[in-house]
């Protein structure tokens, strides 16, 4: 037998024991470990942490998660390496080409577990995470007017934000102006519950801005093209009820800020008050031409939530129709009702917007501060779309359930804080009327919502507020404290001045 080649002779030579355990027990264990990290992770997690499964072989590990575990892989092979270097006092050849050999292996795995973050990795230096030996990039990041906490919810901070990995069905927009919802505010002060801040929360779903790129399975949507989110940005498209143009009320939907990706830990979903959003191509809707950006941007929140329960309804001619409040969600409510055909009234407290309300479309006004308001109309209406934001003392149901024609239906869109709307047995009997709520709109109705504008000639009314940490807080101060004010919509703008575009 041919005498093997040899190095140098080290200075010592290691017992047998250790070198069979060195030579034999853990390259093979860092090879096995490196094989199953790369190439069946489910497995691998599975054994080493049952917690962190997804509980099915088939299933797909989210990308960070598998990034992890390629470079777990890596420490395998590390071992290896040093191990090479203990060994070289055998002074034997055949050590070196085992040792290259599992790393030649162990790359080529490497390289296949990132395939899915593409070659910017190896060459997008400004993207690599030091501590993963640039191997591994950080998150994307964006800017935006951030808030931290509830106690602190009138402070805006302008920082960065870790976005979510680019999909093959996003799209990605250059944001060019956002409305103001009253959403925005029961978010961020806690009205509605607990959020998720952890380092800072941009509100804003009212979002109309450029297609910067588009992912490579994405049909919907065309770089460059001027479009608009709302403030749904997600569902599974899978379920009964995405598959019957409900996906507004999908089980598993998303949020367009505030919302938790479960397959990118640490991740929130961010909204319109920031310099770019990334969202699924179902919730990204071309903007016609007709529609200026400001003009559109409150039709993405309001205008859908105040359009589906028309449509749905049956609004049209031959119909008479009834908007409790003329606010943000009301003027909407009564600029389509008109549109689509039906009679529509607004009802109110006093009569101070009146004239507003006719410039709109609307055939008149009820005010509820004005004795016997509703007996001229009683059983008269076949639909009354409340969006008021106050169910307390003064929302008389029974005299708005009273002007309800046989089996009329009363639905209610606003979703004011701490509330309950107090129904009584008795007031549904006289006329069988039917009670229920609203909740956004499907994409179909969304783009039928604005060709209806654009055929129309349909304009929100909108004031217009540069973006700046101080205006979002003035802005969001006086629509919580004085929401019947503005006149009917705020819309941020200049983004392009206040993120340097």
């Amino acid at each position: 037998m041919a005498k093997p080649k040899t190095l140098p002779p080290g200075s010592f030579i290691l017992p047998l024991a250790y070198r069979v355990f060195f030579l034999v027990v853990e390259p093979i264990a860092a090879l096995v470990g490196a094989v199953y990290a790369h190439f069946f992770q489910a497995a691998y997690l599975t054994m080493t942490h049952a917690a962190s499964s997804p509980g099915d072989d088939n299933a797909a590990i989210p990308l960070g998660t598998s990034v992890v575990m390629s470079q777990l892989a890596n420490l395998y092979l590390l071992f290896t390496l040093n191990e090479a270097l203990v060994l070289r006092s055998t002074g034997d050849m055949r050590v070196w080409r085992t040792v290259l050999f599992v790393l030649l292996i162990a790359d080529l795995g490497h390289l296949y577990s990132l395939k899915e973050l593409g070659g910017r990795v190896y060459w997008d230096v400004l993207g690599w995470n030091a501590i993963d030996w640039g191997n591994v990039p950080f998150y994307d990041q964006f800017t935006g007017f951030q808030v931290k906490s509830p106690e602190t919810w009138t402070t805006f901070h302008k920082q960065k934000f870790d976005a979510k990995p680019f999909a093959d069905y996003d799209v990605e927009i250059k944001i060019e102006c956002c409305g103001v919802c009253s959403s925005d505010v029961h978010t961020i002060n806690g009205g509605w519950g607990s959020q998720h801040f952890n380092n800072g929360l941009s509100v804003g779903h009212e979002i109309v801005g450029t297609a910067l790129r588009v992912g490579p399975k994405v049909t919907l949507i065309k770089q460059g093209q001027r479009v608009g989110v709302g403030a749904q940005s997600w569902s599974c498209l899978d379920c009964r009820q995405c598959k019957n143009d409900n996906e507004t009320y999908c089980a598993h939907q998303r949020d367009t800020y505030g919302s938790e990706w479960p397959e990118y830990p640490g991740i929130i979903s961010q909204g319109g008050y920031s310099s770019h959003v990334r969202t699924h191509e179902h919730w990204v809707f071309p903007i016609p031409e007709e529609l200026p950006s400001h003009i559109a941007a409150p039709m993405l929140c309001a205008g859908i939530t105040s359009y589906s329960p028309l449509v749905r309804n049956g609004a049209g001619p031959g119909k008479k129709v009834g908007i409790i409040g003329l606010g943000g969600l009301g003027h909407f409510g009564v600029l389509f009702g008109a549109a689509l055909g039906a009679e529509t009234w607004v009802i109110s407290r006093s009569r101070s917007k009146e004239e507003d309300a006719k410039k709109m479309g609307a055939a008149g006004l009820l005010a509820t501060s004005e004795k016997g308001w509703n007996e001229p109309h009683k059983m008269t209406f076949d639909l009354i779309v409340s969006t008021s934001n106050n169910f307390g003392e003064g929302f008389d149901l029974a005299a708005y359930l009273s002007l309800l024609d046989v089996h009329g239906k009363f639905v209610s869109v606003g979703m004011p804080e701490d509330a309950e709307l107090k129904i009584s047995p008795q007031s549904l009997g006289g006329n069988g009327c039917l009670i229920g709520a609203s909740h956004l709109g499907s994409r179909r109705e969304m783009l039928e919502m604005l060709k209806l504008a654009a055929d129309k000639k349909l304009h929100s009314w909108v004031v217009k507020v540069p973006i700046s940490e101080e205006n979002l807080s003035k802005t969001l101060k006086d629509l919580h404290e004085n929401s019947g004010v503005v006149k009917y919509r705020y819309c941020m703008v200049d983004y392009d001045k206040a993120f340097d575009a």
